[in-house]
């Protein structure tokens, strides 16, 4: 549902209900290691145990997320935030290191491979699959150069000041 807010620019859920609920329900769900459409009167038993019997729970989790694997960091939501804001963050890092504790808890570094400080636990990761380079311009700082061979300086969405970079008009995308 974020994906889909944040690719369409729009806040408008109401036009995708119907999609969202058939995907949730023909999704497999890790507490029930089916997925909810499955689940019949049948084997409504089976599904229970799954969920509540002791010998379900995992005693040796391993890492969800390998090095190298680029994540979002999620974001503290405030007590009068929208709900309909995004979760996490726009910026983009990857881990750097697991570190082996209960729960397993990562060390990140941004995309100029610098270490960032604490540790952050799987639930507070979300990792990305990059399917393109496109992002998102906050604001154009400055201009430099004449003809076709104008450049922009631009600060993106989402990123620290130390990201900015100069990027020739023809790279920049009107969306």
């Amino acid at each position: 549902m974020w994906r889909y807010f944040t690719a369409k620019k729009t806040m408008r859920y109401v036009d995708i209900l119907p999609n969202l609920v058939y995907s949730y329900n023909h999704s497999v769900h890790r507490s029930i290691r089916t997925r909810p459409v499955d689940v019949t009167a049948g084997n409504e038993k089976e599904v229970w145990h799954t969920l509540y019997d002791e010998h379900s729970v995992a005693k040796n989790e391993k890492y969800k997320f390998r090095i190298s694997d680029q994540v979002r960091i999620s974001k503290m939501k405030r007590t009068f935030e929208k709900g309909y804001l995004p979760n996490f963050s726009k910026e983009i890092f990857a881990i750097s290191k697991q570190i082996p504790r209960d729960p397993p808890v990562y060390k990140l570094k941004d995309l100029d491979g610098e270490e960032l400080k604490g540790t952050f636990y799987e639930k507070e990761l979300q990792k990305i699959i990059k399917e393109d380079d496109v992002y998102e311009i906050e604001k154009i700082l400055k201009k430099r150069g004449r003809g076709n061979n104008v450049h922009y300086l631009v600060k993106w969405l989402g990123y620290p000041n130390k990201f900015n970079s100069w990027v020739p008009a023809s790279e920049i995308n009107k969306i």
